[in-house]
C-alpha cells in the first residue's frame, strides 16, 4: 500500500536537535502551508500546520534551515507514537533550495 506525502511551506517551528540512545540525531518541526487548491470545481484557500520529524542526516539539515524559510518535504504519515494516534509526517527528503510554496 502506498503512503507518501509531499508538502511545501515555511518552517514555522523547530525543536532543539536531540539524540536517540543510539546517537542518532532527531528534530521535530512544523511546516506552515498556505495555498489555493481545486476541490469539486471550485477554488479553496488552504492553510494548515503539519507536524513533522526528521531523523539522521535530515535532522541535521533541518536544524540549519532558518525559521520562515521555504522548504518542501517528502515522507510518509505515521502515528505520533504507540499511544498517540495523531498523524506525524516522517520526512524522507528535504528541499530547502527552491521556493516551496
Amino acid at each position: 500500500m502506498r503512503n507518501e506525502a509531499v508538502i511545501g511551506g515555511r518552517l514555522a517551528k523547530r525543536s532543539a536537535l536531540r539524540y536517540t540512545p543510539a546517537g542518532i540525531p532527531v528534530v521535530d518541526f512544523v511546516i506552515a502551508h498556505g495555498s489555493v487548491q481545486n476541490e469539486a470545481g471550485t477554488k479553496r484557500k488552504v492553510q494548515c500546520d503539519v507536524d513533522a520529524v526528521a531523523v539522521g542526516e535530515l535532522a541535521v539539515r533541518i536544524e540549519k534551515v532558518k525559521i520562515n524559510q521555504p522548504l518542501q518535504v517528502k515522507g510518509f504519515l505515521a502515528r505520533n507514537s504507540v499511544g498517540n494516534t495523531k498523524l506525524l509526517l516522517r520526512v524522507t527528503e528535504i528541499d530547502s533550495s527552491s521556493g516551496a510554496e
